[in-house]
């Protein structure tokens, strides 16, 4: 890899200085590198466009950041690499601080590119798509009342839920919403998926990991007090189509993968053990 773009979350760097010191590193090391148009909130990120040549992404931000700006470069297959400027900071490959010595982690090839599988959701009365990096969830729309969901795999019937709603996370995602409700932590290179409930109001619930090929249908099945936006749907934490009772979403993996750039010295198991 020799030709970097950076971009930045424009909320974690305002005045770009993240952005143009890390450009001065990466050339300083006998890269190429550019800026692009910063990653403003709340938009859908198509701005980020990259020049032809490209070889990898470096997104500055929070694990926020990284996932909105991953699954927008993704069509163009451009590997990604995360610099964490937020919190938590899981999907990153590095911390603001080690910069430096990331970039020369890069200059030596040591680093691993990961491919990280993707869910498609089709939902809504259209069946419109939407990709998932870390997870796809089914929620209760109303405050303090539950929602019943059937979750069924290649169309048999596994469960119904009496609940929150469901979590369906990609091994990425296991670290995310679904570990916080009580979901297992997977290996992001592992072939499953996580069906994670969220506080569910049955003893006989647990999290259940399946294959990453299997295809898992959630419908919403009529409660005590249904209403007519009985749920929604939201795909990496945005939110993309409201439920009514009888609606369904299928969830399978998705055609193209994501190639993410991990460094070698660090292994996502000591990562766990620093952050959580």
């Amino acid at each position: 890899m020799k030709h970097f773009c950076i971009i930045a979350n424009q909320e974690k760097d305002p005045d770009g200085r993240v952005a143009a010191e890390l450009k001065n590193t990466l050339r300083a090391n006998g890269f190429q590198a550019y800026v692009i148009a910063p990653l403003v909130p709340g938009t859908d990120y198509k701005h980020a466009e990259t020049e032809e040549g490209t070889d990898c992404a470096i997104i500055l931000g929070g694990d926020g950041t990284f996932l909105h700006g991953a699954k927008a470069l993704a069509k163009g297959g451009i590997p990604i690499m995360g610099i964490n400027l937020g919190n938590l900071g899981f999907l990153t490959a590095a911390e603001q601080q080690d910069t430096e010595k990331a970039v020369r982690q890069l200059a030596a090839g040591e680093y691993v590119i990961e491919k990280r599988t993707l869910l498609s959701a089709a939902c809504g009365e259209d069946g419109t798509e939407h990709k998932a990096l870390n997870d796809v969830v089914i929620a209760r729309s109303g405050f303090s009342r539950l929602i019943r969901l059937r979750l069924s795999v290649n169309g048999q019937v596994v469960q119904d839920y009496q609940g929150d709603g469901v979590i369906i996370a990609t091994p990425t995602g296991s670290t995310g919403y679904s570990l916080s409700a009580g979901g297992p932590v997977v290996s992001p290179v592992a072939k499953t998926t996580v069906i994670t409930p969220i506080c569910p109001h049955m003893l006989s619930a647990r999290p259940l990991i399946v294959s990453e090929d299997d295809r898992i249908t959630v419908e919403v099945l009529r409660s005590s007090r249904s209403m007519e936006q009985e749920a929604y749907v939201t795909v990496d934490g945005d939110e993309v189509a409201a439920l009514k009772v009888g609606d369904r979403v299928d969830i399978v993996k998705a055609e193209n993968t994501i190639s993410v750039v991990m460094l070698k010295d660090i292994s996502f198991w000591e990562k766990v053990r620093a952050k959580l």
